[in-house]
C-alpha cells in the first residue's frame, strides 16, 4: 500500500492537500496540518481505511409465486 500526502495548487480552488492511497484520492483538506494528521493516522493504523458497515434494519420478505 502506497500512502501519499500531496499539495495541489489551482487558480480556482487555491492550495489543497490530498491524502492518496494506491494512487486514489481518499480525502481532501484545506489545512495542511489536518492532512498531515490524517496521513499519520493511516500510517499508524491502516485499518481506518476499511469501510464500516452497520446494518440498521433488516427483514426477510417472502412472496407467493401464485
Amino acid at each position: 500500500m502506497k500512502v501519499e500526502l500531496t499539495e495541489e495548487i489551482s487558480v480556482t480552488t487555491g492550495t489543497m492537500y490530498c491524502v492518496r492511497v494506491d494512487d486514489s484520492s481518499i480525502k481532501w483538506f484545506a489545512q495542511k496540518e489536518s492532512a498531515e494528521n490524517f496521513y499519520n493516522d493511516i500510517l499508524t493504523n491502516p485499518s481506518i481505511l476499511k469501510p464500516i458497515k452497520n446494518i440498521l434494519k433488516s427483514q426477510e420478505v417472502y412472496l407467493s409465486l401464485e
